[in-house]
């Protein structure tokens, strides 16, 4: 398990929080450290994030459900079987629910849905991925047969059993321990309770009316305390509508329809893609047989082709070097017939071949048209000599020109 960042908030998570970082044994390995939930964030990065709230926000309670349910329909019966016991509308409350105990009852921690919401959305709005949610009254030191006190400030958390316990205010502590009904009449005695009292170090604790009462201080904040009671019976709060599937469920959502279009564009893609591949490869088949066919006929002579086009280029590389200086005369023709013919304010009046050489007579506009001439040519590899030039009436260049291909 990786290590984890606790972080304890106050009724109002805004305003400040506690934190303590744990190893993965759930060790801490640092003080409590009090501050904003941004300063929180930035220790938390890339540690797991379990939220203590307060249990003044939550009622503990146990029910019981006839029969057997998955988990699903037992958060949905949950709230009806305690409908008649709470003084709010169930649509207003969040129901989480533990395992159920020997006797087949549920703890259930009831938390109001907009103080679940205020808690949520702080920690949203800082970046932190809460996995655990839980109540500070069940992370409470417990052991059997006996209520665990902890002191912390104002505030008494008082823990009864595995998933049982209230939080009250610590002056009015004593009068939730003064009298308990007895069951035959109205009449009341003293509760015999064994007690276990956690108070800050150096403090006095509150007086009660339970004869066997163990005092222990802790030092420091009380969030180290509580920290070893992480695995003692906790119910985690995100459940239901909260929980993280339910999360990444709404998160997902408004984005559904862009991923089904996208995966719906990309199968299309690959179905053209796929069509288009199959497409050539008829195409090319086809060229291909063309090519041969063109090449046998050609060279009806051939017994044996391999690969046409290869065959088709040694052949007329032969034929070129047959015709020696024919062939000069085809590369000449191929690199200075464009631009000769398209060459702007250029009149050609007429031309010559001989021993590999191109000579051409021509007049320009100017000898600027005539230098441009020769620099376009010899762009093309090609070798130019401008045997004469001369400037005639009008500012015309008579001119001279000897091409020829360049040697290496």
């Amino acid at each position: 398990m990786r290590n984890t960042l606790l972080i304890r908030v106050g009724q109002d998570p805004g305003a400040g929080c506690q934190w303590l970082p744990l190893d993965s044994a759930g060790v801490p390995t640092s003080v409590v450290r009090s501050g904003t939930l941004d300063e929180a964030a930035v220790e938390g990065n890339g540690l797991r994030i379990v939220a203590l709230v307060p249990g003044i926000d939550c009622l503990l309670t146990t029910v019981k459900i006839p029969g057997r349910s998955n988990r699903q329909k037992l958060l949905r019966a949950i709230p009806y079987a305690l409908e008649e016991q709470l003084s709010d509308e169930v649509e207003d409350l969040h129901f989480a629910v533990g395992k159920a105990n020997a006797g087949g009852e549920y703890p259930v921690a009831i938390v109001a849905a907009r103080r679940m919401d205020a808690y949520l959305e702080a920690f949203r709005a800082v970046g932190l991925d809460v996995i655990q949610l839980i109540p500070d009254l069940l992370v409470t030191p417990w052991t059997e047969n006996r209520t665990n006190i902890v002191v912390d400030g104002a505030v008494a958390l008082v823990r009864t059993g595995p998933s049982g316990g209230y939080a009250v205010d610590t002056e009015n502590l004593a009068l939730f321990f003064d009298i308990a009904p007895k069951e035959d009449d109205d009449e009341t005695v003293p509760e015999a309770t064994r007690v276990h009292m956690y108070i800050p170090a150096g403090s006095i604790p509150p007086e009660l009316p339970v004869a066997d009462i163990e005092v222990e201080q802790y030092n420091g904040d009380a969030l180290a305390l509580l920290a070893r009671g992480l695995d003692t019976g906790s119910i985690d709060l995100l459940q239901g509508a909260y929980s993280r599937t339910q999360e990444w469920g709404r998160l997902w959502r408004p984005w559904r329809a862009t991923a089904a279009l996208l995966v719906a564009g990309f199968l299309l893609s690959h179905v053209a893609m796929g069509i288009d591949y199959y497409r050539l490869g008829k195409e090319s088949d086809s060229l291909g047989t063309r090519i041969e066919e063109i090449y046998r006929q050609t060279f009806p002579g051939t017994k044996r082709v391999v690969d046409a086009r290869v065959q088709m280029e040694q052949q007329l590389a032969q034929l070129q070097r047959r015709q020696g200086s024919g062939g000069q005369f085809l590369v000449l023709l191929a690199r200075s017939g464009d631009v000769l013919r398209n060459a702007k304010e250029i009149e050609i009046s007429g031309a010559s071949y001989r021993a590999g050489r191109l000579d051409v007579e021509l007049s320009a506009a100017s000898l600027q048209v005539l230098e441009e001439l020769k620099q376009t040519l010899s762009g093309r590899g090609l070798t130019v000599e401008i045997q004469s030039a001369t400037t005639e009436a009008g500012q015309r260049v008579k001119s001279r020109l000897r091409i020829q291909v360049k040697t290496a």
